[in-house]
């Protein structure tokens, strides 16, 4: 749906824009250069000025965004967008973490990255600090086709008797 209606945009929004107040080469606005300034005849409207213009118009429509407009607002560290997980540490090192969820869900491996929150027992802690089979309860985003945690509230396991 959105595709369709950014080409119905594009579509008539060319037409829109060129009525713009330049007007056109038999009535230009008073505003608009003469062709003896351009040395040719005046088309209305500059098509530099064409591209932008739709392409404004039609994020205005939809709703949309530039991809560093989205990731600026919504970036990856955004805590209200990130998605909960609860599981066991079966591996880790320093980039990466790898957590089994209960019953027959995969494991999960989570990027850890520098401004990943890892706390163990409620203490600040590294993710080389955390034990093997300690639960975790993760936030974590998708960034492209990674799974980056935000933040990693681990429990020592508890000793077995």
């Amino acid at each position: 749906m959105k595709k369709l209606i950014i080409a119905a945009v594009m579509c008539l929004g060319t037409t829109a824009f060129a009525q713009e107040p330049t007007g056109t080469p038999e009535n230009p606005a008073p505003s608009a250069p003469s062709s003896r300034q351009h040395g040719r005849r005046s088309t209305g409207i500059e098509a530099q000025q064409v591209g932008p213009a739709i392409g404004d118009a039609a994020k205005s429509v939809v709703g949309a965004q530039t991809s560093k407009e989205a990731a600026a607002q919504t970036g990856v560290w955004k805590e209200n967008h990130a998605f909960d997980l609860e599981g066991t540490i079966t591996a880790k090192d320093d980039d990466d973490i790898t957590l089994a969820r209960k019953d027959t869900l995969p494991e999960v491996k989570l990027e850890v990255r520098d401004k990943t929150k890892v706390t163990l027992d409620d203490q600040p802690a590294k993710v080389g600090d955390l034990p093997e089979g300690a639960k975790v309860r993760a936030k974590f985003q998708l960034d492209g086709d990674d799974s980056v945690a935000l933040e990693l509230k681990a429990t020592s396991p508890k000793p077995k008797k």
